[in-house]
């Protein structure tokens, strides 16, 4: 019998074994409380375990300190006590050839003279639910005693089984018997308790002493080790599985996900008979939210940090690009980083971190990653304003400007509009413009436009002026000369 961290023991000769199971893995070392025969079966109830103790009856032993049990009483039966189960003010004793006894234990250290109602064969094992006491009565098969009055019970009522009933549990509608000398299980329909079903049975490969059942499946405790046979149809039993022991399996207690079974002179054995299956998803407590970088940015990183009880890997996958990180281990509650490479392209980019438990239960995150463009190109040389003389030739414009997305540039003559471009230009490289000869005295203003991939641009303008700064040069002039008095037709 299995109660909070303790497995209780029915040990034979050596009384009562309290063993601690807190860790199933890793039994603790039995303490034993000896009692006047031989311990046959136990059922624990508040601060108290009952013994099925053999020719000595019910033995009463507190248990509040389950590493310091002490025995309190004992009460005789005229039979043999292999069985006992707890129900109420009562403990109902599976008595050997007295069949059923009927124990007051409303004060557990002064129990009442037992009640018996005999049965026909000989009385195993026991189970109570609602009024009906269920016994495993031998070669008789399956007796059922009306237990409304606990004081007075009714006259048994029997199911016949194939071999001989030695063990027996109650779930729903259906007692589960095990019948050790056909070595199977039985499975009777009692939603009328007193009109029990024809079993319907499963044979099994050893002598089935030990049944216990737990959700869909019955565990026995057989010759060969513990059977697991599935139960979900009672009508219907499916095929034994198997777990070897080291020695002859008495009887079986299912808690949580272990069985633990009585193996005769060998102990206890625990078996692991479930495996929990984990439904939940890890759950991501930190993640990154979308942003944009400028292009030509540099040292940017995506962090996540997820919890699990049991992690297992995690994957990051750039969309059209495919998983970019990973498989790697995760640990529970420890951040994860993803370093971005530098210098992507004007874009979107779309990271999914997926990360995993043991069970493959998963969860996603998505962050969007923009790299814009949202700066002019620069201009880092540009011509000064110019003066020529009227009457130059061979005068140009040359300016230098760097974008990380160069597109085209125009070059304007202020009223005259576009006189070069659009042209493409490379980042850091001069470009220059040859200015027409020739142009009149004036004033001539020029503007140049750099664009970028993006529409971002940036224009510079210049003034390039033709003057005449040259005084007129006289190529002939008259000599000086005289003439006399009263001269004519003279001319210079």
């Amino acid at each position: 019998y299995v109660s909070g961290d303790y497995a209780y023991v029915a040990d034979d000769t050596s009384g009562l074994a309290v063993i601690d199971i807190s860790d199933p893995t890793n039994p603790g070392t039995p303490v034993y409380e000896d009692t006047t025969d031989s311990a046959r079966g136990v059922y624990v109830s508040g601060d108290y375990a009952y013994v099925a103790d053999w020719d000595s009856g019910l033995a009463v032993i507190e248990i509040s300190e389950s590493i310091n049990p002490e025995y309190l009483y004992r009460e005789d039966t005229t039979g043999e006590a292999w069985g006992v189960y707890v129900s109420g003010d009562y403990a109902y004793v599976a008595d050997g050839d007295s069949g059923l006894a009927v124990i007051d234990i409303s004060d557990p250290t002064n129990p009442g003279t037992p009640v018996y109602e005999d049965t026909a064969g000989y009385a195993y094992g026991i189970y109570v639910s609602g009024d009906y006491a269920y016994v495993a009565d031998g070669i008789s098969g399956l007796a059922v005693i009306d237990i409304s009055d606990p004081i007075n019970p009714g006259a048994p009522i029997y199911e016949a089984t194939t071999g001989s009933a030695y063990g027996i549990c109650v779930s729903g509608d259906y007692a589960y018997v095990a019948d050790w000398t056909i070595s199977g299980l039985e499975v009777i329909n009692i939603s009328d308790p007193t009109n029990p079903g024809t079993p319907v049975y499963e044979a099994m490969t050893g002598s089935a002493y030990g049944v216990y059942v737990s959700g869909d499946y019955a565990y026995v405790a057989d010759l060969n080790g513990l059977a697991v046979i599935n139960i979900s149809d009672p009508t219907n039993p499916g095929t034994p599985i198997y777990e070897d022991t080291s020695g002859e399996s008495r009887d079986v207690y299912v808690s949580g996900d272990y069985a633990y079974v009585a193996i005769g002179t060998s102990g206890l054995a625990v078996i692991q008979v479930r495996k929990r299956v984990d439904m939940e998803d890890p759950i991501i407590s930190n993640a990154p939210n979308d942003f944009t970088v400028e292009a030509g940015y540099a040292g940017q990183n995506l962090s996540w940090t997820a919890t699990d009880p049991h992690p297992n890997t995690y994957t990051i996958e750039l969309q059209g690009s495919g998983i970019v990180a990973g498989p790697t281990a995760w640990t529970s509650g420890v951040a994860i980083t993803y370093n971005i490479p530098d210098s992507f392209a004007v874009g979107i980019y779309i990271y999914t971190v997926n990360f995993t438990d043991d069970s493959g239960n998963s969860i996603i995150d998505s962050v969007t990653f923009t790299v814009g463009d949202t700066t002019n190109p620069t201009i880092i040389s540009a011509p000064s304003d110019l003066t020529v003389e009227f009457g130059y030739t061979g005068q140009n414009l040359s300016w230098n400007a760097t974008d990380p997305n160069p597109n085209t540039y125009t070059i304007e003559l202020q009223g005259s509009g576009i006189v070069a471009g659009p042209t493409a230009w490379t980042s850091g490289v001069i470009i220059t413009y040859n200015i027409p000869d020739g142009f009149a005295v004036g004033v001539y203003v020029y503007t140049i436009n750099f664009t970028d991939d993006y529409g971002n641009s940036i224009i510079d303008s210049i003034t390039f002026t033709v003057g005449d700064t040259t005084n007129p040069v006289i190529t002939v002039s008259p000599n000086n000369f005289t003439v006399e008095y009263g001269y004519t037709g003279q001319s210079l």
